[in-house]
C-alpha cells in the first residue's frame, strides 16, 4: 500500500506533506510521542481526474474498518487557535465528527466532554492531565503482564546464546518500566524493532513467533484509550516539546480523514510490480487503516482483518448508492466493478462483491467499462513513460558527477 498523499487541511505553511507516516505518528509508538500531529497537510498522491472523483465520495464507509470518513475539507477550520483555548469551545468544534470518530478517539473525546461540564476554562491537555496517573497506572500493569509473558516464553528458548540476548532485551524493558518516570516513556516500538533483530536469527522460529506476537499485544494509542491519554500528556520524546491541546484536539479527528488507498500496494512486501493510480486500483479509506496496512498484500490484511469482508461491501454499496443519485464518480460510474474484479483478484478470491444494485443497463457498463480501461492503460503508459525518462536523466546526471568527481 503507498501511503498516498492524504488530502488534510492546511494548518501549516507545508503545501504538501508525501506521507505523514514517514514521520512518526500515531501509530508508530504508544510511548514515544511522535512529531506532532499537527503536521496533518496532506493532498492526494496526483491532483489528477482519477483522485478527485474519488475523494467525491465524501462520507462512505472506510472499506477496512466501517467508520464513516471525514473529508479533510470539512476540518479545514480547525486549528491552533480554536482547539487550543477554552475546551467548552473546542469540544463544540469536534462535536459535529463525534460519530465519524475511530472507537478510541470517540471514547477520549466522550471523556474530554465530561471533564469540560466542571472545568470548562480549561484547555484539552489540562483536562487530560487530570486523569492520566490513572490511565498511566493502567497501561504501565498492561506491559508489566506483558513482559511477564515474554519472560515465561524466553525461559523455555533452547539455545542459551538466544535466551541470553531475549532476556538481556526484556530486563532493560522491565528497567525501564519499574523506574516510575513522572514524564513516562516506554517504547513500544523500538522494543519490537530489537526484538525483530534478536528472532530473526534465533534456532527456534516457533519460540520467536510466539514472542513477537505476546509483544503485539502491548498498548497502543490507536486501540486503548489509556495508551493514548498517556501518550498526549507528556513530552515528545523527541522535541523534548510538550503535547498541545491543539494537538490532541486534531488527533481526536485525524485517523478518520479520507485517503485514496492502493488495492494493489505500490511497492508490495514481495518486491512485485507495484499498483498503478487509477479507478480499478483505488479504494478511499481512512488515514489510520490504511496506515495500519502499509504494503501488506489484501489477502493476507483479510485473513488479519476478516471484518473487512462485510466492511468492504458496505463501502460498494454506499458509493452505488452516490453514483445512482449522481452524487460522485459521473466520470467513472462503472468504479464498483472494476474494484470488485481487483478486489477479487488480490484477495485471491477471500472478498466477492455484489455491484447489482447500480442502476446502469449492459450497454452502458460495456461502453464505459471499455472506455475506462482504455483511459486506465494510457494513465500506465504515461506513468512508465515518465517514469523511463526519469531514470534515464538520473542517470545522465551521475555521468556527470563522476566526471567531475
Amino acid at each position: 500500500m503507498s501511503l498516498n498523499k492524504v488530502q488534510m487541511p492546511k494548518l501549516f505553511d507545508n503545501k504538501y506533506q508525501t506521507n505523514p507516516f514517514a514521520l512518526k505518528t500515531l501509530q508508530s509508538d504508544t510511548f514515544t510521542p511522535s512529531q506532532s500531529v499537527a503536521n496533518v497537510s496532506f493532498t492526494s498522491v496526483d491532483n489528477s481526474i482519477v483522485g478527485k472523483s474519488i475523494r467525491e465520495l465524501g462520507d462512505v464507509p472506510c472499506p477496512y474498518c466501517g467508520t464513516r470518513i471525514i473529508n479533510g475539507k470539512e476540518i479545514n477550520h480547525l486549528n491552533k487557535e480554536n482547539l487550543g483555548g477554552r475546551s467548552d469551545k473546542a469540544i463544540k468544534l469536534l462535536q459535529p465528527f463525534e460519530d465519524r470518530m475511530h472507537p478510541v478517539e470517540k471514547e477520549v473525546f466522550g471523556i474530554l466532554k465530561d471533564l469540560s461540564k466542571d472545568k470548562p476554562e480549561k484547555n484539552l491537555r489540562e483536562l487530560l492531565d487530570t486523569v492520566r496517573p490513572e490511565h498511566l497506572k493502567k497501561v504501565q500493569d498492561a506491559e508489566q503482564k506483558i513482559l511477564h509473558r515474554m519472560f515465561k516464553c524466553a525461559k523455555t528458548i533452547q539455545n542459551k546464546e538466544d535466551a541470553k540476548n531475549v532476556g538481556k532485551l526484556l530486563a532493560s524493558s522491565k528497567e525501564i518500566l519499574e523506574k516510575q518516570d513522572p514524564n513516562y516513556i516506554f517504547r513500544r516500538r523500538r522494543l519490537l524493532e530489537k526484538l525483530n533483530n534478536i528472532t530473526k536469527n534465533m534456532n527456534e522460529q516457533h519460540k520467536a513467533q510466539e514472542l513477537l506476537n505476546i509483544a503485539e499485544d502491548i498498548p497502543r494509542s490507536h486501540d486503548n484509550v489509556s495508551a493514548f491519554i498517556v501518550k498526549f500528556t507528556q513530552k515528545d520524546a523527541g522535541t523534548k516539546q510538550e503535547k498541545t491541546p491543539f494537538q490532541i484536539g486534531i488527533s481526536l479527528v485525524e485517523p478518520s480523514v479520507g485517503s485514496l488507498e492502493h488495492i494493489t500496494p505500490r511497492h508490495p512486501q514481495d518486491g512485485s510490480e507495484g499498483g498503478k493510480n487509477i479507478y480499478s486500483n483505488y479504494v478511499y479509506a481512512s488515514k489510520e487503516w490504511n496506515t495500519r496496512r502499509k504494503n501488506m498484500p489484501l489477502d493476507k490484511w483479510v485473513d488479519k482483518n476478516p471484518e473487512i469482508k462485510d466492511h468492504m461491501q458496505n463501502y460498494i454499496d454506499a458509493v452505488i448508492e452516490k453514483i445512482n443519485k449522481k452524487e460522485a464518480l459521473q466520470r467513472c460510474r462503472v468504479y464498483p466493478i472494476l474494484v470488485a474484479e481487483t478486489v477479487e483478484k488480490e484477495s485471491k478470491g477471500k472478498i466477492k462483491l455484489d455491484t447489482s444494485k447500480l442502476k446502469l443497463s449492459k450497454r452502458q457498463i460495456a461502453q464505459e467499462m471499455s472506455r475506462v480501461k482504455k483511459q486506465e492503460a494510457e494513465i500506465v503508459s504515461k506513468a512508465q513513460k515518465k517514469e523511463q525518462y526519469n531514470k534515464k536523466t538520473k542517470g545522465t546526471q551521475n555521468k556527470k558527477l563522476s566526471v567531475f568527481a
